[in-house]
């Protein structure tokens, strides 16, 4: 009988992959030789700020739950959390976290101009960088490297399936649709993605405004 696998399971096995893959260099091995130091990246302070206390939450629970159980490999695993608040400041952490913490890898972010920033230094460092929050196609594209994993969806995949839904419910063509995004990267590459969906399905009427990232929302 065929064994059923949860996406749960998938995931920790996934990640529990790469960190063995990271942990696995030597270099890194001799240079932790207690708990296992992780990095994790992500926005703290500005308009993504909100979304990263949720992220702080999670790794926070993911930590406690993998030491509770005996860690991996029987070490416990050490957080270092820094605030990513822009693409300047990703890179510069991450490399900070790699030459002077000592992670043996990194995770998280939210924007995908800050996990573009955070895998090129991971790549050059050669240290393992798993996404879990950017969507940009292009991170999993022309911009993915070897060090680069993804457990989040990319843009055109969330976009795929909702707009499948519409066409089947007939709520594309000869509709108008108002699009109501902010002024940034992963809003901006959305609205790319159903305008594409759109034109390669049928015709539609498309507004297509863009709002600051500070505008308040009424």
């Amino acid at each position: 009988m065929p064994t059923i696998l949860s996406r749960r399971t998938l995931l920790k096995s996934a990640t529990g992959s790469a960190l063995l893959a990271a942990i696995g260099a030597p270099a890194i091995v001799r240079a932790q030789t207690d708990a296992i130091r992780i990095g994790h990246l992500t926005p703290l302070t500005g308009f993504l700020g909100p979304l990263g206390e949720y992220a702080v939450m999670g790794v926070k629970l993911a930590a406690e739950e993998i030491n509770a159980g005996g860690g991996i490999l029987g070490r416990k695993l050490d957080l270092v959390m820094e605030d990513s608040v822009n693409p300047q400041t990703a890179s510069a952490k991450a490399e900070r976290l790699i030459e002077r913490d000592k992670v043996a890898m990194i995770i998280g972010e939210i924007s995908s101009a800050s996990g573009l920033a955070i895998g090129q230094v991971a790549n050059r460092m050669k240290t393992v960088f798993i996404n879990t929050g950017c969507n940009s196609d292009a991170l999993r594209g022309a911009s993915c490297n070897p060090y680069m994993f993804h457990i989040e969806g990319a843009n055109s995949m969330y976009v795929m399936a909702v707009g499948q839904y519409l066409l089947r419910e007939n709520l594309v063509k000869g509709k108008k649709w108002y699009s109501l995004t902010a002024d940034y990267a992963f809003c901006g590459l959305q609205r790319s993605s159903w305008r594409r969906m759109a034109v390669n399905s049928s015709p539609m009427s498309w507004c297509r405004p863009m709002s600051p990232i500070s505008a308040p929302i009424s």
